[in-house]
């Protein structure tokens, strides 16, 4: 069990023991303590496990911010199958489970960490447009068929746009930025354990005839396969990186289990991303090398029958490229068009609607968000994007620079799965997305906090080890 170093709730520049640390402090304790008060109140006995987790989250908070941080990206991955056990119900289709109180969660401890550090959000990159592609999706709850499917799915926004400014806040030392990489890569050894017991057990999903798709602690394969693949570049910097022999095990033990789990998802979206992730490194690397990717691919599909099978299936006459392109097109068709050039048809009415998601997130963000909700996306992504390669070009040690290659790697999976697949409307992926950009924004130097540098010094000195 690795203890996590203590730091500072808030104000780690004001002196130890001090009455503004205290008083800080009392109000964080207050207000999170009546929060748990009022869940106990409302939540039923069935959810006494989840309770006790919440409750040690809150306990943790009350010590230390960073820890309670680290403390939920560690364990968001695990709870993610808890989707199916609703704490408190509500009217309607939507109901409240341990994944997402975790999230209200956040949003409390984020909204009393800003407020009683006083924290200017609007200077750390992304927040702007972020907020107002939050600002869109509220706007479109109005027009949404069942408004508190929105309202949960709207509030699970808000809770990554808070998650992110936290991270960018609190890690302010190359160890913080150590501690994030390594809770990150910690979260997928439950789901991997869980989901190579499901591959040699047959106990994973059999929705799809003759298969049984692993899908560890997730609710489905397909993000389960999402999150790996996004994880895998961030594993491979640290192996490469690590000073700790321990670590170097660990991490070892971890990248063929995470690719092994990739392909027993036999998830089709998953296993492209995974192309895309190799490639973007080919590139980076020796370009080159990219000759290999089409002979392999092709040394997989035909040796692999598995593999063979997965994709005949989909270009069949009435596979699944076939029904995803009829899903788009209803999908697109249950929005009017005033409401497609505008902020869409609310979040959540594509799968309320047709019973099913859009397996394209372009295209449900054009329905749910319409095209200003759209185009504020591809804007972030674009921002979030350039700073990456800022970054990887003025980096200062080949850590960072393979960290930040890292991160396009696992940028460019996600750009190609959303293709064909629904990658935002699951939290837990957004929780490490986003823990990972906010990450590489530090990393960049790209938020200079007040009163500091233009570049980010307590990071250069020590950024070189990754653990």
């Amino acid at each position: 069990m690795v203890v996590l170093a203590s730091s500072p709730a808030s104000a780690p520049s004001a002196p130890s023991g001090s009455w503004l640390r205290r008083r800080n402090d009392i109000w964080l304790a207050v207000a999170l303590g009546g929060l748990v008060a009022l869940l106990m109140l409302a939540l039923p006995m069935k959810a006494a496990l989840a309770s006790s987790v919440i409750g040690a989250f809150i306990i943790v908070a009350l010590v230390d911010t960073r820890a309670a941080l680290f403390a939920v990206v560690f364990v968001r991955a695990s709870i993610d199958i808890t989707a199916t056990l609703p704490l408190i119900s509500a009217s309607g289709s939507s109901n409240v489970n341990a994944a997402a109180m975790m999230s209200f969660l956040v949003i409390g401890l984020g909204f009393a960490h800003m407020a009683l550090n006083r924290i200017d959000i609007w200077r750390i990159p992304l927040v702007k447009p972020f907020a107002i592609f939050t600002a869109v999706a509220l706007l479109g709850i109005v027009l949404a068929p069942d408004k508190n499917r929105a309202l949960q799915d709207w509030l699970r926004i808000g809770g990554v746009l808070v998650l992110y400014i936290l991270v960018v806040d609190l890690l302010r030392t190359a160890q913080d930025v150590r501690w994030m990489l390594r809770v990150m890569l910690l979260s997928s050894v439950l789901p991997l354990a869980l989901g190579v017991y499901q591959y040699f057990t047959d106990g994973g999903n059999h929705e799809t005839e003759g298969l049984n798709r692993i899908e560890g602690t997730f609710v489905h394969p397909s993000p389960y396969a999402t999150y790996l693949v996004q994880l895998i570049p961030l594993a491979l910097v640290y192996f490469l990186h690590t000073r700790s022999r321990l670590g170097r095990v660990v991490v070892g033990a971890l990248i063929p289990a995470m690719i092994f789990s990739v392909y027993a998802t036999q998830t089709r979206a998953a296993w492209i991303g995974l192309v895309a992730v190799v490639m973007v490194f080919m590139a980076a690397r020796a370009r080159w090398t990219l000759i290999f990717v089409p002979i392999v691919a092709a040394a997989m599909f035909f040796a692999v029958p598995s593999v063979q099978a997965r994709f005949n299936e989909a270009t069949s006459s009435t596979g699944s490229v076939f029904w995803r392109q009829q899903q788009w097109q209803r999908a697109i068709e249950t929005a009017s068009p005033p409401q497609l050039i505008t902020v869409g048809a609310g979040l959540s009415s594509v799968d309320v609607r047709l019973g099913n998601l859009t397996h394209n997130e372009y295209v449900r963000l054009l329905v749910e968000t319409g095209v200003i909700g759209l185009v504020v996306t591809l804007m972030l992504y674009w921002r979030l994007f350039r700073i990456a390669m800022k970054g990887y070009r003025d980096a200062a040690t080949p850590y960072q620079r393979d960290l930040m290659l890292a991160f396009l790697m696992a940028f460019a999976s996600r750009v190609v799965i959303a293709m064909t697949d629904n990658v935002i409307v699951f939290p837990v992926l957004e929780w490490y997305f986003w823990s990972f950009a906010a990450v590489v924004v530090v990393m960049s130097g790209a938020y200079v906090r007040p009163g500091a540098a233009a570049r980010a010094p307590e990071l250069d000195a020590a950024s070189s080890a990754a653990a």
